[in-house]
Protein backbone atom coordinates (compact mmCIF):
# COMPACT_ATOMS: atom_id res chain seq x y z
CA UNK A 1 0.00 0.00 0.00
CA UNK A 2 1.76 3.15 -1.20
CA UNK A 3 1.90 6.38 0.77
CA UNK A 4 -0.95 8.80 0.17
CA UNK A 5 1.48 11.70 0.73
CA UNK A 6 3.62 12.29 -2.39
CA UNK A 7 6.03 14.42 -0.34
CA UNK A 8 7.04 11.52 1.92
CA UNK A 9 10.66 10.39 1.45
CA UNK A 10 11.14 6.90 -0.01
CA UNK A 11 13.87 4.37 0.73
CA UNK A 12 14.82 2.48 -2.45
CA UNK A 13 15.70 -1.21 -2.67
CA UNK A 14 15.69 -2.16 -6.33
CA UNK A 15 14.65 -1.43 -9.91
CA UNK A 16 12.68 -4.03 -11.90
CA UNK A 17 10.84 -4.25 -15.22
CA UNK A 18 7.36 -2.80 -14.89
CA UNK A 19 5.08 -5.77 -14.03
CA UNK A 20 2.06 -4.53 -16.00
CA UNK A 21 -0.75 -7.08 -15.88
CA UNK A 22 1.15 -9.39 -13.52
CA UNK A 23 -0.17 -10.38 -10.12
CA UNK A 24 2.09 -8.91 -7.47
CA UNK A 25 3.29 -11.05 -4.55
CA UNK A 26 1.11 -10.48 -1.50
CA UNK A 27 4.00 -9.17 0.59
CA UNK A 28 4.75 -6.46 -2.00
CA UNK A 29 1.74 -4.34 -1.08
CA UNK A 30 2.41 -3.37 2.49
CA UNK A 31 5.44 -1.75 4.09
CA UNK A 32 7.40 -2.53 0.93
CA UNK A 33 5.64 -1.62 -2.31
CA UNK A 34 6.13 -0.53 -5.94
CA UNK A 35 6.22 2.88 -7.55
CA UNK A 36 5.62 2.30 -11.25
CA UNK A 37 6.96 4.19 -14.25
CA UNK A 38 6.40 3.58 -17.93
CA UNK A 39 8.96 0.81 -18.41
CA UNK A 40 10.37 0.15 -14.94
CA UNK A 41 9.25 0.13 -11.32
CA UNK A 42 11.04 0.82 -8.05
CA UNK A 43 10.76 -1.26 -4.89
CA UNK A 44 10.47 1.22 -2.01
CA UNK A 45 9.23 1.83 1.50
CA UNK A 46 8.28 5.07 3.23
CA UNK A 47 11.28 6.54 5.05
CA UNK A 48 10.82 7.62 8.65
CA UNK A 49 14.09 9.61 8.84
CA UNK A 50 16.12 11.86 6.59
CA UNK A 51 19.21 9.69 7.11
CA UNK A 52 18.55 5.93 6.90
CA UNK A 53 22.16 4.88 7.61
CA UNK A 54 23.54 4.74 11.15
CA UNK A 55 27.15 5.04 12.24
CA UNK A 56 26.96 1.99 14.53
CA UNK A 57 28.68 -0.92 12.78
CA UNK A 58 26.47 -3.68 14.21
CA UNK A 59 23.30 -1.77 13.39
CA UNK A 60 24.69 -0.99 9.93
CA UNK A 61 25.30 -4.70 9.30
CA UNK A 62 21.75 -5.52 10.44
CA UNK A 63 20.28 -2.86 8.15
CA UNK A 64 22.40 -4.05 5.22
CA UNK A 65 21.24 -7.63 5.73
CA UNK A 66 17.59 -6.48 5.83
CA UNK A 67 18.16 -4.47 2.65
CA UNK A 68 19.62 -7.50 0.87
CA UNK A 69 16.84 -9.79 2.08
CA UNK A 70 14.20 -7.58 0.48
CA UNK A 71 16.11 -7.54 -2.81
CA UNK A 72 16.59 -11.32 -2.80
CA UNK A 73 12.89 -11.81 -2.07
CA UNK A 74 12.04 -9.70 -5.12
CA UNK A 75 14.66 -11.58 -7.16
CA UNK A 76 12.81 -14.85 -6.47
CA UNK A 77 9.88 -13.30 -8.37
CA UNK A 78 11.51 -11.23 -11.14
CA UNK A 79 14.94 -9.97 -12.32
CA UNK A 80 16.14 -6.93 -10.38
CA UNK A 81 18.85 -4.28 -10.35
CA UNK A 82 19.85 -3.64 -6.72
CA UNK A 83 19.90 -0.02 -5.60
CA UNK A 84 22.89 1.04 -3.52
CA UNK A 85 22.31 0.51 0.20
CA UNK A 86 21.13 3.64 2.02
CA UNK A 87 19.60 5.42 -0.99
CA UNK A 88 16.81 7.81 -0.06
CA UNK A 89 14.60 9.73 -2.51
CA UNK A 90 13.16 12.98 -1.16
CA UNK A 91 9.64 12.33 -2.52
CA UNK A 92 7.56 10.23 -4.88
CA UNK A 93 8.15 12.57 -7.82
CA UNK A 94 11.90 12.00 -7.56
CA UNK A 95 11.39 8.24 -7.84
CA UNK A 96 9.15 8.69 -10.91
CA UNK A 97 11.77 10.96 -12.56
CA UNK A 98 14.43 8.37 -11.78
CA UNK A 99 12.42 5.66 -13.54
CA UNK A 100 11.92 7.86 -16.60
CA UNK A 101 15.42 9.35 -16.90
CA UNK A 102 17.21 6.09 -16.12
CA UNK A 103 15.19 3.89 -18.48
CA UNK A 104 17.96 3.54 -21.07
CA UNK A 105 20.63 2.77 -18.45
CA UNK A 106 18.36 0.26 -16.71
CA UNK A 107 17.50 -1.48 -19.99
CA UNK A 108 21.19 -1.78 -20.88
CA UNK A 109 22.06 -3.18 -17.44
CA UNK A 110 19.25 -5.75 -17.56
CA UNK A 111 20.49 -6.87 -20.96
CA UNK A 112 24.07 -7.24 -19.68
CA UNK A 113 22.95 -9.16 -16.60
CA UNK A 114 20.45 -11.38 -18.44
CA UNK A 115 21.09 -15.03 -17.67
CA UNK A 116 23.78 -14.18 -15.09
CA UNK A 117 23.81 -14.19 -11.29
CA UNK A 118 26.24 -13.17 -8.59
CA UNK A 119 27.86 -15.70 -6.27
CA UNK A 120 29.88 -14.76 -3.18
CA UNK A 121 32.81 -17.03 -2.35
CA UNK A 122 34.22 -16.69 1.17
CA UNK A 123 37.39 -18.64 1.93
CA UNK A 124 38.59 -18.89 5.54
CA UNK A 125 41.27 -20.70 7.51
CA UNK A 126 42.45 -21.14 11.08
CA UNK A 127 45.28 -18.58 11.41
CA UNK A 128 46.91 -20.29 14.42
CA UNK A 129 48.53 -23.18 12.49
CA UNK A 130 49.69 -20.67 9.86
CA UNK A 131 51.42 -18.54 12.50
CA UNK A 132 52.85 -21.71 14.08
CA UNK A 133 54.38 -22.64 10.74
CA UNK A 134 55.81 -19.14 10.35
CA UNK A 135 57.35 -19.38 13.83
CA UNK A 136 59.33 -22.41 12.64
CA UNK A 137 60.83 -20.66 9.59
CA UNK A 138 64.64 -20.14 9.78
CA UNK A 139 64.47 -16.33 9.75
CA UNK A 140 61.97 -16.15 12.62
CA UNK A 141 63.82 -18.83 14.62
CA UNK A 142 67.07 -16.90 14.21
CA UNK A 143 65.52 -13.65 15.43
CA UNK A 144 63.90 -15.38 18.41
CA UNK A 145 67.24 -16.90 19.38
CA UNK A 146 68.88 -13.47 19.21
CA UNK A 147 66.19 -12.06 21.49
CA UNK A 148 66.74 -14.70 24.16
CA UNK A 149 70.53 -14.90 23.85
CA UNK A 150 71.37 -11.93 26.06
CA UNK A 151 70.86 -11.41 29.76
CA UNK A 152 67.76 -9.68 31.02
CA UNK A 153 64.43 -9.04 29.36
CA UNK A 154 64.30 -8.91 25.54
CA UNK A 155 64.39 -5.48 23.92
CA UNK A 156 60.72 -4.36 23.43
CA UNK A 157 61.59 -2.73 20.09
CA UNK A 158 63.13 -5.97 18.85
CA UNK A 159 60.10 -7.94 20.05
CA UNK A 160 57.79 -5.56 18.16
CA UNK A 161 59.99 -5.89 15.05
CA UNK A 162 59.69 -9.66 15.28
CA UNK A 163 55.91 -9.37 15.48
CA UNK A 164 55.80 -7.12 12.42
CA UNK A 165 57.98 -9.55 10.47
CA UNK A 166 55.77 -12.51 11.44
CA UNK A 167 52.69 -10.60 10.28
CA UNK A 168 54.41 -9.78 6.98
CA UNK A 169 55.14 -13.49 6.49
CA UNK A 170 51.49 -14.27 7.31
CA UNK A 171 50.11 -11.69 4.87
CA UNK A 172 52.44 -12.88 2.13
CA UNK A 173 51.33 -16.49 2.63
CA UNK A 174 47.67 -15.47 2.63
CA UNK A 175 48.18 -13.44 -0.54
CA UNK A 176 49.79 -16.41 -2.30
CA UNK A 177 46.88 -18.68 -1.39
CA UNK A 178 44.29 -16.02 -2.20
CA UNK A 179 45.78 -15.27 -5.62
CA UNK A 180 45.91 -18.95 -6.57
CA UNK A 181 42.27 -19.54 -5.57
CA UNK A 182 41.04 -16.33 -7.23
CA UNK A 183 42.82 -17.24 -10.48
CA UNK A 184 41.07 -20.62 -10.56
CA UNK A 185 37.65 -19.15 -9.73
CA UNK A 186 37.89 -16.39 -12.34
CA UNK A 187 38.11 -19.03 -15.06
CA UNK A 188 34.51 -20.04 -14.25
CA UNK A 189 33.14 -16.47 -14.25
CA UNK A 190 32.14 -13.70 -16.65
CA UNK A 191 33.53 -11.11 -14.22
CA UNK A 192 34.89 -10.93 -10.68
CA UNK A 193 35.27 -8.35 -7.90
CA UNK A 194 37.61 -8.95 -4.97
CA UNK A 195 36.30 -7.46 -1.72
CA UNK A 196 38.03 -6.46 1.50
CA UNK A 197 38.96 -9.01 4.17
CA UNK A 198 37.49 -8.47 7.64
CA UNK A 199 40.07 -10.31 9.79
CA UNK A 200 42.93 -12.84 9.80
CA UNK A 201 40.47 -15.73 9.43
CA UNK A 202 39.48 -14.61 5.95
CA UNK A 203 41.65 -15.62 3.01
CA UNK A 204 39.49 -14.49 0.10
CA UNK A 205 36.22 -12.62 -0.32
CA UNK A 206 35.30 -12.55 -3.99
CA UNK A 207 32.13 -11.90 -5.96
CA UNK A 208 31.70 -13.80 -9.23
CA UNK A 209 29.32 -13.10 -12.09
CA UNK A 210 28.31 -16.55 -13.31
CA UNK A 211 26.35 -17.59 -16.40
CA UNK A 212 23.25 -19.40 -15.14
CA UNK A 213 24.06 -22.30 -17.47
CA UNK A 214 27.58 -22.73 -16.07
CA UNK A 215 27.07 -22.99 -12.32
CA UNK A 216 28.21 -26.64 -12.44
CA UNK A 217 31.68 -25.45 -13.46
CA UNK A 218 31.83 -23.29 -10.33
CA UNK A 219 30.77 -26.24 -8.15
CA UNK A 220 33.43 -28.46 -9.73
CA UNK A 221 36.10 -25.78 -9.24
CA UNK A 222 35.24 -25.39 -5.56
CA UNK A 223 35.36 -29.15 -4.99
CA UNK A 224 38.77 -29.34 -6.69
CA UNK A 225 40.14 -26.45 -4.64
CA UNK A 226 38.82 -27.92 -1.40
CA UNK A 227 40.52 -31.23 -2.14
CA UNK A 228 43.80 -29.59 -3.20
CA UNK A 229 44.14 -27.79 0.15
CA UNK A 230 43.40 -30.91 2.13
CA UNK A 231 40.65 -29.45 4.27
CA UNK A 232 42.86 -26.67 5.64
CA UNK A 233 40.55 -24.06 4.11
CA UNK A 234 36.80 -23.60 4.41
CA UNK A 235 34.96 -22.65 1.22
CA UNK A 236 31.55 -21.00 1.52
CA UNK A 237 29.48 -20.29 -1.60
CA UNK A 238 26.49 -17.93 -1.31
CA UNK A 239 24.15 -17.54 -4.27
CA UNK A 240 22.64 -17.09 -6.70
CA UNK A 241 22.25 -13.44 -5.70
CA UNK A 242 21.27 -10.21 -7.44
CA UNK A 243 24.14 -8.41 -9.17
CA UNK A 244 25.22 -6.37 -6.12
CA UNK A 245 28.81 -5.98 -7.33
CA UNK A 246 28.29 -5.82 -11.08
CA UNK A 247 25.26 -3.62 -11.73
CA UNK A 248 24.22 -1.62 -8.68
CA UNK A 249 22.03 1.42 -9.27
CA UNK A 250 23.47 4.57 -7.69
CA UNK A 251 21.14 7.55 -7.33
CA UNK A 252 21.62 11.01 -5.93
CA UNK A 253 19.12 13.84 -5.77
CA UNK A 254 19.80 17.54 -6.15
CA UNK A 255 17.39 19.48 -3.96
CA UNK A 256 15.63 22.55 -5.32
CA UNK A 257 17.39 24.93 -2.91
CA UNK A 258 20.83 23.78 -4.02
CA UNK A 259 19.93 24.21 -7.69
CA UNK A 260 18.45 27.66 -7.05
CA UNK A 261 21.55 28.73 -5.13
CA UNK A 262 23.84 27.47 -7.92
CA UNK A 263 21.74 29.38 -10.46
CA UNK A 264 22.04 32.59 -8.44
CA UNK A 265 25.80 32.20 -8.03
CA UNK A 266 26.26 31.78 -11.79
CA UNK A 267 23.72 34.57 -12.47
CA UNK A 268 21.51 32.37 -14.66
CA UNK A 269 17.78 33.02 -14.87
CA UNK A 270 17.29 29.84 -16.91
CA UNK A 271 19.42 26.70 -17.13
CA UNK A 272 19.48 26.18 -20.90
CA UNK A 273 22.33 23.78 -21.70
CA UNK A 274 25.89 22.83 -20.78
CA UNK A 275 27.41 25.59 -22.92
CA UNK A 276 25.37 28.26 -21.13
CA UNK A 277 26.48 26.97 -17.72
CA UNK A 278 30.12 26.77 -18.79
CA UNK A 279 30.09 30.28 -20.28
CA UNK A 280 28.64 31.77 -17.09
CA UNK A 281 31.20 29.91 -14.97
CA UNK A 282 34.15 31.07 -17.08
CA UNK A 283 32.95 34.68 -17.12
CA UNK A 284 32.55 34.86 -13.34
CA UNK A 285 35.79 33.03 -12.47
CA UNK A 286 37.69 35.50 -14.67
CA UNK A 287 36.07 38.40 -12.80
CA UNK A 288 37.14 37.10 -9.37
CA UNK A 289 40.58 35.81 -10.42
CA UNK A 290 43.38 37.71 -8.59
CA UNK A 291 44.97 38.72 -11.91
CA UNK A 292 41.72 40.43 -12.92
CA UNK A 293 40.15 41.60 -9.68
CA UNK A 294 43.29 42.41 -7.75
CA UNK A 295 41.82 40.62 -4.73
CA UNK A 296 44.00 38.31 -2.68
CA UNK A 297 41.62 36.09 -0.70
CA UNK A 298 39.31 34.71 -3.43
CA UNK A 299 39.49 31.02 -2.54
CA UNK A 300 36.04 30.92 -0.94
CA UNK A 301 34.35 32.63 -3.87
CA UNK A 302 36.04 30.35 -6.42
CA UNK A 303 35.04 27.29 -4.37
CA UNK A 304 31.41 28.47 -4.44
CA UNK A 305 31.54 28.95 -8.21
CA UNK A 306 33.13 25.52 -8.66
CA UNK A 307 30.36 23.89 -6.61
CA UNK A 308 27.68 25.78 -8.54
CA UNK A 309 29.22 24.74 -11.85
CA UNK A 310 29.37 21.07 -10.77
CA UNK A 311 25.77 21.17 -9.53
CA UNK A 312 24.30 22.73 -12.68
CA UNK A 313 26.46 20.61 -15.00
CA UNK A 314 25.16 17.50 -13.25
CA UNK A 315 21.61 18.84 -13.52
CA UNK A 316 21.99 19.44 -17.27
CA UNK A 317 23.69 16.09 -17.95
CA UNK A 318 20.97 14.22 -16.04
CA UNK A 319 18.17 16.26 -17.62
CA UNK A 320 16.86 17.02 -14.17
CA UNK A 321 17.64 16.80 -10.45
CA UNK A 322 18.05 13.00 -10.36
CA UNK A 323 21.60 11.71 -11.04
CA UNK A 324 21.64 8.09 -12.17
CA UNK A 325 24.40 5.56 -12.72
CA UNK A 326 24.54 1.76 -12.93
CA UNK A 327 27.99 0.86 -11.67
CA UNK A 328 30.25 -2.05 -10.94
CA UNK A 329 31.02 -1.64 -7.26
CA UNK A 330 32.58 -3.41 -4.28
CA UNK A 331 30.41 -4.49 -1.37
CA UNK A 332 30.84 -2.84 2.02
CA UNK A 333 30.47 -6.23 3.72
CA UNK A 334 30.51 -9.83 2.64
CA UNK A 335 27.02 -10.79 1.52
CA UNK A 336 25.54 -13.12 4.10
CA UNK A 337 28.18 -12.20 6.67
CA UNK A 338 27.11 -11.46 10.22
Amino acid sequence: MSSSNPDTARYLYAILPNPEGERLPDWLDGEVYLIKGRHFAAVVKNAATSSPVTGDRQELARMLLAHQQVIERVMAWTPVLPVKFGTLAPDQGSVVRCLANGAAAFADAFQRMKGRSQFEILVTWDPEPVFAGIAATPKIVELKQQLTAGAGAPDPVAVARLGVLAKQFFDRRREEVSDAIAEALRKTAEDAVTNALMDDRMVLNIALLIDDQKTAALDDCLETLDASYGGKLTFRCIGPLPSYSFAAVELSFLDADRIARARRLLELDVIQDAKTVQAAYRRLTKLVHPDTSGAVDVGGRIAELNDAFTTLSSYVDARGPVLIAVNRTESAFAVGDG
